[in-house]
């Protein structure tokens, strides 16, 4: 019987060594699977990591729309240096990304703007836009940036409803509004200036809403605007609404003249025998450099209601000065602290959020502060402006013309909405 079981004893042997050889083989299968698998998500993990590091150092792209020829080409150029003024002392990086600007010249008209605008966005692909001047193409500019969803950081444009029934996430505004730069020194003039003002601006929007707001707060401080003109923008003589001042014979003329404009306009003030017989003020335009400089002494006297001025104590300001004559051999105006700070935020922008994209960008915008050579500046989450402070300053003659700071109106904020009328 023991001799009959020996077939089927290896019969059974047989079996399970070719079980054995199948189990070894589907254990090897499944461990080379593993090992692929594995190999497989490490080469993915690789690929993505690299493509994440490639990303992060991508070029910024700066499209910037300024006006550099017409009458605000002064305040263009000044931005201009302002801006590549901080790019220069930070090696024109952020982070890892190497900064690259692309200028635009809009004329300060809102059609040639539109066009700028697509050059920069649809053709030079920019991630990110600064400027514009005029507040008339900024309203032009403000929907197309809304659609696009690119973030604009406004260095100059003062359009108030940009902050108010016009606000979009993708605005934020570095310089002041109309409503801040014709409000602010208004209750000072009427306390210690005069009761009654003539009121000059030149024919647009800017204009008439520095204007408006100086009259809301001057009237509401007790004063009383006899009369308010507004020349065209680009005047050449001012006689004729001189003419009208002398003979309204009011206490005080407050006047919105920027750029060459204003230059002709302090000097003729001079010329028409005013200066010293009615006080002039104005908005921070009448006692920036800009205008001071080639006015001369025809600017002396002059009291103005300025976000910034060389006399402004902080070691921002020292070192913004002293960099800026270094460069450019000249001093910096109220522009090129625009110009400067602009090119801050971004950095300060990019830096909190660690993108260039507009979504993670406005995020970290509303609400943000940064030290500038003007002070402490928070960019309110409300209105997308700025809280700043508001100097008055007098124009005196001691080795040209320079500010003296007589008194300041502390973190003016624009209102949320609108005021009444």
């Amino acid at each position: 019987m023991q001799r009959g079981k020996l077939p089927i004893v290896k019969k059974n042997l047989n079996k399970l060594v070719l079980l054995l050889t199948a189990l070894m083989f589907i254990l090897t299968a499944c461990s080379q699977k593993s090992s692929n698998s594995s190999n497989t998500t490490e080469s993915t993990n690789t690929t993505e990591s690299t493509a994440q590091a490639a990303g992060d150092s991508e070029p910024l792209k700066i499209g910037v729309i300024l006006s550099f020829t017409g009458t605000f080409a002064p305040l263009s150029e000044s931005i201009k240096n302002g801006l590549e003024l901080y790019f220069e002392q930070n090696n024109w990086v952020i982070g890892n990304r190497k900064v690259e600007i692309k200028y635009e010249d809009d004329e300060a008209n809102p059609q040639t703007a539109l066009r700028k605008y697509r050059q920069l966005v649809d053709s030079e692909k920019v991630d990110i836009l600064v400027g514009p001047i005029s507040s008339s193409v900024i309203n032009a500019l403000r929907d197309p940036i809304e659609k696009d969803k690119i973030v604009l950081i406004d260095a100059n444009a003062a359009a108030n409803d940009v902050s108010w029934g016009k606000k979009s996430d993708y605005i934020y505004r570095v310089s002041f509004s109309n409503w801040q730069n014709g409000s602010a020194g208004a209750a000072y003039y009427a306390k210690n200036v005069g009761k009654t003002a003539f009121v000059i601006g030149p024919d647009y929007p800017a204009g008439h809403e520095v204007a408006d707001a100086f009259i809301a707060a001057f009237e509401q401080a007790g004063g009383k605007v006899v009369k308010s003109v507004f020349p065209k923008l680009g005047t050449n003589d001012f006689a004729t609404y001189l003419t009208e001042v002398a003979s309204a014979k009011p206490d005080l003329v407050f006047a919105f003249a920027t750029g060459t404009d204003g230059i002709r306009f302090v000097q003729q003030y001079k010329e028409f025998g005013l200066q010293g017989k009615i006080p002039l003020t104005g908005p921070l335009e009448l006692g920036d450099e800009l205008i001071t400089g080639p006015a001369g002494d025809a600017a002396e006297g002059i009291l103005a209601n300025a976000i910034w001025v060389p006399a402004i104590d902080n070691d921002a300001n020292k070192k913004f000065i002293d960099a800026y004559k270094a460069k450019y051999n000249k001093a910096p105006n109220v522009f090129s602290v625009d110009g400067y700070d602009s090119a801050q935020l971004i950095h300060q922008a990019i830096e909190k959020s660690g993108s260039k994209k507009s979504e993670d960008l406005i995020k970290v915008l509303k609400g943000i502060t940064f030290e500038s050579p003007r002070g402490t500046i928070t960019i309110d989450a409300k209105t997308n402006n700025p809280i700043q402070n508001f100097y008055i300053v007098k124009n005196v003659k001691k080795d040209g013309i320079l500010q003296e700071i007589l008194d300041t109106v502390p973190n003016v904020t624009m209102p949320e909405q609108a005021p009444a009328k």
